[in-house]
């Protein structure tokens, strides 16, 4: 297995950030605003080379009444989601030029498309993802933690340096992201007992109540099925899986956390069946925009941008970008190439082959 070193981890932060900030402004915070930053980066282990090939910038999610039937509103506007959107499109087209017989990362395999062996896929953010990996112990520091709610309220007739030494050992990082209607619910106690630790959550929102679920309970479900989804899995030859996941400095970071959120959950021999274990990293690179205490607001655009035009990137807006572009392909995909026919998404999902310990904790909402 292959161990990253922490400067080229630093490296990797620098490249991602360097490409944000290179992009066109529109989408970015302004003043007193912050975000958070996704990247897939593609890293061909011969050439050693890599190159950032999606990234994404947001925090937004939007409520249940406000979803569309038509599949045409982007209801989770998350770094991390949208950053791996622009990766589905990125596969999707490199499909679309391996049937065409141009360069691509893929070859074709038995009527199907598979990596070519060369190929691994590391991700960045820039804080540690919403739900089960937020809940974090603290340890003491007094940094700025992106969108995790810390309580530092205290009673005045309490002697301060007694409320820090307890809050060293007993508190912990909070996340806004809530247990599932039908499953229990965070007891809200005080210190660490405040949350309940392995449940599956949806994302906070404003308004009412959101149905996507929290960016631990996504990435657990990439790490453990793969990062391509149902649609892809009929046509690729195996499951595409992140090798290593990098988080920016000033936000908490636990691998211990990591591990239990995303890779153990309530399974405890599920290494016995997981394909690929991932590599946790903090970088010490701090990206510019992370909320502060001067950065309080969170930005009111996204940013994706997709590596899809011979190494010259897309950026764009969300609502039809995404969209309308992964249509077109799927469309021109599914004309030129005689994928098995299923009913709907749902049938597909029901044939993707025998899912790992952790896909039942994670389909709670089928309940």
């Amino acid at each position: 297995m292959v161990h990253y070193s922490s400067s080229y981890i630093n490296k990797i932060t620098e490249d991602c950030i360097n490409l944000y900030q290179n992009i066109p402004k529109n989408g970015k915070p302004i003043e007193n605003e912050w975000t958070v930053l996704s990247c897939v980066i593609e890293v061909d282990k011969i050439s050693k080379n890599n190159k950032i090939v999606a990234l994404g910038t947001g925090s937004k999610c939007i409520g249940a009444t406000k979803m569309s039937p038509l599949g045409n509103i982007l209801n989770d506007s998350h770094a991390e989601v949208i950053a791996r959107r622009g990766f589905l499109l990125y596969l999707y087209k490199n499909i679309l030029d391996t049937i065409n017989e141009k360069s691509s990362i893929f070859i074709r395999e038995n009527e199907k498309f598979k990596l070519k062996d060369n190929i691994e896929y590391l991700f960045y953010s820039s804080q540690m993802p919403c739900g089960d990996a937020s809940i974090i112990p603290k340890s003491g520091e007094q940094d700025d933690y992106g969108d995790l709610i810390i309580n530092n309220k205290r009673a005045a007739n309490i002697d301060i340096c007694e409320i820090e030494s307890k809050k060293v050992k007993t508190d912990i990082h909070r996340t806004g992201a809530k247990c599932l209607t039908h499953s229990n619910q965070d007891p809200k106690e005080p210190g660490d007992k405040y949350h309940l630790i392995g449940q599956v959550r949806t994302k906070p929102g404003r308004g009412d109540r959101t149905l996507s679920v929290s960016c631990s309970d996504k990435i657990a479900r990439w790490i453990h099925l793969g990062i391509q989804g149902a649609l892809l899995s009929l046509i690729l030859h195996e499951p595409i899986y992140i090798k290593c996941f990098i988080f920016g400095s000033r936000t908490p970071f636990s691998k211990d956390t990591l591990h239990r959120a995303l890779i153990y959950r309530d399974n405890e021999d599920v290494l016995e069946r997981i394909q690929i274990i991932p590599e946790f990293h903090n970088s010490s690179i701090v990206f510019p925009h992370i909320r502060t205490a001067n950065s309080i607001r969170p930005a009111a655009g996204s940013i994706i941008y997709v590596n899809i035009n011979n190494g010259e990137g897309s950026v764009g807006g969300l609502e039809r970008w995404t969209v309308d572009r992964s249509n077109y392909i799927v469309v021109r995909i599914n004309l030129q190439y005689k994928a098995p026919r299923r009913r709907s998404h749902l049938d597909m999902s029901r044939t993707d082959p025998e899912p790992t310990g952790l896909r039942k904790p994670l389909t709670r909402l089928k309940d």
